[in-house]
């Protein structure tokens, strides 16, 4: 059985679950979708309440927010399926065949089908996240293989319910971020292989410039406060590419240039990367790493 796992958060998702019902029907696979709303307002949660009229579909109603890691947990432990398929709320699918190139592939216990984005998307408002979108995360199964770990992501994935038994998300992390960043971890630790295909989902949900840029912040102060949790692994870290950036510069004696620079040219950064049309990864990269030097000297 595929179970089809959508954690939801004010997000109107009819109209993904009924394509994957459709795709699930059509490749004559026995399936389920739970959708599970975490602490989602109620008007979201009521326009979502018609999927229980889709067939094979489950609409799941929790009041409370409980954060990512939680709410992937109990999807796992709610579903019935051998196989797991994760997708974000803010996906669409973007051809009649997502369901089967999973199928094809179910031999392996961890599948990573990617995300794409389309021109059509692009706009001002959101240049920052659009950039990083095409440029970082839209990427081939080939190159993604090439570091497995590094390149894994939790927004389109299909998982051996079985890997669970061993290995969960972190329900400590209650904040934004780095939830996946540590399954991947744990994933390598045990040696559990993944497996890049080319099976994207279109990622709808872009957040403006102002937000990508707030969640960014928000998920290297969560990186910061995981050096204290009892239980991850120091090695977790090196895991991490920015902070991989910040030890080597640390060793080399160098971080005070990056604090210096942050300090002089950050708000003058923060201005280009919030209101550029193009706006330059570069930039956005010494921003990043320049933030994590502010949260670590405050730690």
């Amino acid at each position: 059985m595929l179970s089809i796992c959508i954690p939801t958060y004010n997000c109107n998702v009819n109209d993904l679950v009924a394509e994957l019902s459709r795709q699930c029907a059509e490749a004559k696979v026995d399936f389920e979708i739970i959708v599970l709303e975490d602490g989602s307002d109620e008007d979201y949660a009521k326009q979502n309440s018609s999927i229980e009229k889709i067939s094979g579909a489950k609409h799941i109603v929790d009041t409370q927010n409980h954060g990512r890691s939680y709410t992937r947990n109990k999807l796992a432990d709610i579903a019935k399926g051998e196989k797991l398929i994760f997708i974000d709320c803010d996906s669409a699918i973007p051809d009649h065949i997502y369901i089967n190139r999973y199928i094809e592939n179910s031999s392996a216990d961890v599948v990573c089908g990617g995300t794409t984005y389309n021109e059509l998307q692009y706009s001002p408002e959101i240049s920052l996240r659009y950039t990083f979108g095409t440029k970082v995360e839209k990427t081939t199964a080939d190159k993604r293989n090439q570091a497995p770990y590094s390149a894994f992501t939790t927004n389109n994935m299909m998982v051996s319910k079985k890997v669970f038994e061993i290995i969960r998300f972190c329900e400590a992390l209650k904040k934004y971020g780095h939830e996946d960043s540590l399954f991947g971890f744990e994933l390598q630790e045990n040696k559990i292989p993944i497996f890049h295909i080319d099976n994207p989902v279109i990622h709808t949900g872009i957040e403006s410039n102002d937000k990508f840029l707030a969640k960014t912040r928000a998920g290297i102060e969560n990186l910061v406060l995981m050096r204290n949790f009892d239980g991850i692994s120091p090695f977790f870290f090196n895991h991490i590419r920015l902070y991989r950036h910040y030890a080597k510069l640390k060793k080399s004696c160098l971080l005070w240039t990056i604090r210096l620079t942050y300090k002089i040219f950050g708000k003058a950064i923060e201005k280009h990367l919030l209101n550029s049309k193009r706006p330059k990864l570069m930039l956005f990269n010494l921003y990043k790493l320049g933030y994590l030097c502010e949260m670590e000297k405050s730690r």
